[in-house]
């Protein structure tokens, strides 16, 4: 077998011929765009335009508009010096660090 049809992302589909069991080869699909806080699935489309693909603002891709949202206010409240940055729950204060 060839060492591109090894990995974990390829597998092997059996078919029967009229000459005995051939085997063919797929990868994988993926399974789509995540959120990186709550883990809903990214709404933007893969199969439109490139680019409409990405919404172009901050953490596209990566969060949702929802946790964006409240990353950004509290970045907004510990650059106004209303809340430390000790005080975020530790899975947003590394977000929050990036908008600084």
């Amino acid at each position: 077998m060839l060492p591109r049809f090894r990995s974990k992302s390829v597998r092997k589909i059996r078919r029967k011929t009229p000459k005995g069991v051939s085997v063919r080869f797929e990868r994988k699909k993926g399974k789509g765009a995540r959120c990186a806080l709550c883990g809903v699935k990214l709404a933007y489309g893969s199969e439109s335009a490139k680019s409409k693909r990405k919404p172009s603002r901050k953490f596209a891709g990566v969060l949702c508009a929802r946790c964006s949202f409240e990353v950004l206010k509290l970045a907004a409240k510990v650059k106004a010096n209303h809340m430390k940055l000790d005080e975020i729950e530790m899975r947003k204060r590394r977000f929050v660090k990036v908008v600084k």
